[in-house]
């Protein structure tokens, strides 16, 4: 299973650039504590358009927040937090932390499509097979599913579609999102949750 720490926000108008070397830098912080992996990465389309979002992912609870720890003291990210505080360069930023409930994401694929169900925790199981029979539909893309551990929205289920590019994902939304058997998928999950957001976010 793998635990990870999402942060981000909006940037400013004219502070993307800020906004994004900050995030790297924090980045590079994370990979030196212990992250297993970090992806950077900013929503082009759907809910939150515009965002830049840092994920960095870990083997275990005790990883992350030991590394969190770790990172809370190192210089170079004091330094960084110093300049958000004094300067901000993104609005509504934030922190949560997910864990892995289906599969693990890859964080090394170029595109991410998001869909996010509300849900409630007595309905896990019966998704649970759901997300099996839509990831079996095709060889041709790969499903991930986090839930939150530390967020606002305590009930949210996130699905993780990974594509090589925009192209792809728009082929498979043609050849697999549009035909009967996955229409039908959808149909039984919406008697279980809710459909509420879904975006679409490319790796920098």
């Amino acid at each position: 299973m793998s635990v990870y720490i999402l942060v981000g926000g909006k940037p400013l108008p004219g502070r993307f650039n800020q906004a994004e070397t900050r995030m790297r830098t924090i980045a590079g912080v994370m990979a030196q504590q212990g992250s297993k992996a970090t992806r950077l990465h900013q929503t082009l389309l759907g809910d939150g358009t515009g965002k830049l979002s840092l994920v960095a992912e870990f083997e275990s609870f005790h990883e992350a927040m030991s590394t969190f720890g770790e990172v809370r003291k190192d210089p170079l990210f004091l330094e960084v937090s110093k300049q958000i505080s004094e300067n901000p360069a993104v609005a509504e930023g934030g922190a949560n932390v997910l864990r892995d409930f289906y599969g693990t994401i890859d964080n090394l694929k170029s595109v991410h499509l998001r869909r996010t169900y509300q849900i409630s925790r007595k309905n896990l199981p019966q998704m649970t097979e759901i997300i099996k029979e839509v990831d079996a539909l095709s060889p041709e893309y790969k499903v991930a599913v986090v839930i939150p551990v530390m967020a606002p929205n305590m009930d949210y289920l996130h699905g993780i579609y990974h594509f090589d590019s925009f192209a792809d994902a728009g082929k498979i939304m043609d050849e697999v999102g549009m035909t009967p058997e996955f229409q039908e998928l959808v149909s039984r999950g919406n008697e279980i949750a809710t459909l509420i957001q879904s975006s679409i976010n490319i790796k920098m």
